[in-house]
C-alpha cells in the first residue's frame, strides 16, 4: 500500500492556481457572510440575506478543495486538467456572483424570473450550473477510465480509487434534483417555497424539499474518500477496507434515492409538528 502524506503546502503546490485561488476566494466569502449574519437586515424569505451566500460559499468551499485533490491525481494530460480547473473556477464564480448580487438587491437569486434583471440572472446561473455539470460527468468519466495516482505518482490504494469514483458517480445524481428544481421554479413540493425549515440548512419541516438529496448527492464526494483514507490506513484487512467503504458506497446511493423519493411524495425530511412553528 502506498503512504504519501502530504503536508498542507505541499498538498496546495499540487492545486491548479485557478481552483486554488478560487477556493481561498469563496473562504473568506464564507467568512464575510458570517459576519453579516450578525447584522440586522431584512429578511428574504424569512431568512437572513446573507444566509444564503454563507451556505452556497462553504459549499463551494468545500466542493474546489475536493475537486483541487482530485484533478491532480487523474492520469491525464496537463491541459484536460487545467482546461477543467478553469471551467469549475469560472462557472463557481458566476453562481456565487449572481448569489450575492441578488442579496445585496435584497432578492432571491433561485427560482427568480418575474423581472428581466432577474430573468437575466437565473439565466447566467442556470447556463454556467449546465457548463459545471457537464464537466462533473466528464471528470468522473476520466477519473474511472484512467488511473489514479497519489500524491507521489504512484498507483492510488484501490479501495480510495474505488470511494473517489464512487463519489463521483453519486455526485451525479445532483443534477436529478438540481434540475428538477429549476423545472418547478422551487424546492418545495406540496406547498410554495419558505416557511419553517431546519437550521442553517433551512429544508422544509412541513413539505417535501429537493434540497436535501441535492446536498446528500453532492458531499458524497467528501465523505467517501475521506472515510476510504481512514480505513486504509487504520485497518489492515483488505476485506475489511473493502467492505467498509462499498457499504457506506451503497448507503449513500439508497440515502439520496430515499431522500429524493421523499420529496416527490411531499415529505419533509424531518417533520415537525404544527404546533411548533405557528
Amino acid at each position: 500500500m502506498s503512504e504519501v502524506p502530504l503536508t498542507l503546502s505541499a498538498l496546495a503546490a499540487r492545486v491548479s492556481p485557478p481552483i486554488l485561488w478560487m477556493t481561498i476566494l469563496h473562504a473568506l466569502l464564507s467568512v464575510s457572510c458570517l459576519v453579516a449574519l450578525g447584522l440586522e437586515s431584512s429578511p428574504i424569505m424569512g431568512v437572513h440575506p446573507a444566509l444564503k451566500p454563507l451556505k452556497f460559499a462553504v459549499s463551494i468551499t468545500i466542493f474546489l478543495a475536493t475537486i483541487g485533490v482530485l484533478l491532480p491525481s487523474i492520469a491525464t494530460s496537463p491541459a484536460v486538467r487545467s482546461a477543467l480547473a478553469w471551467v469549475f473556477a469560472t462557472t463557481m464564480a458566476i453562481e456565487m456572483l449572481v448569489i450575492v448580487a441578488q442579496a445585496v438587491r435584497k432578492t432571491t437569486s433561485h427560482f427568480n424570473v418575474g423581472e428581466p434583471m432577474n430573468r437575466a440572472a437565473w439565466g447566467l446561473m442556470v447556463s454556467a450550473i449546465v457548463v459545471a455539470s457537464i464537466a462533473m460527468a466528464c471528470v468522473a468519466l476520466l477519473a474511472s477510465i484512467l488511473p489514479l495516482t497519489d500524491g507521489d505518482g504512484r498507483a492510488m490504494h484501490p479501495v480510495l480509487a474505488f470511494a473517489w469514483r464512487a463519489g463521483l458517480w453519486i455526485l451525479l445524481l445532483a443534477p436529478l434534483s438540481g434540475f428538477a428544481m429549476g423545472a418547478r421554479l422551487q424546492h418545495s413540493i406540496g406547498g410554495p417555497d419558505g416557511g419553517p425549515g431546519l437550521p442553517f440548512v433551512n429544508w422544509s419541516v412541513i413539505h417535501g424539499d429537493l434540497r436535501v438529496a441535492h446536498f446528500f448527492a453532492l458531499h458524497a464526494l467528501q465523505v467517501l474518500p475521506i472515510l476510504a483514507w481512514m480505513t486504509v490506513r487504520t485497518i489492515t484487512a483488505r476485506s475489511a477496507q473493502w467492505g467498509i467503504v462499498s457499504i457506506t458506497v451503497i448507503a449513500c446511493v439508497v440515502t439520496c434515492l430515499v431522500a429524493l423519493g421523499q420529496a416527490f411524495a411531499g415529505r419533509p425530511f424531518i417533520a415537525r409538528a404544527p404546533s411548533s412553528h405557528q
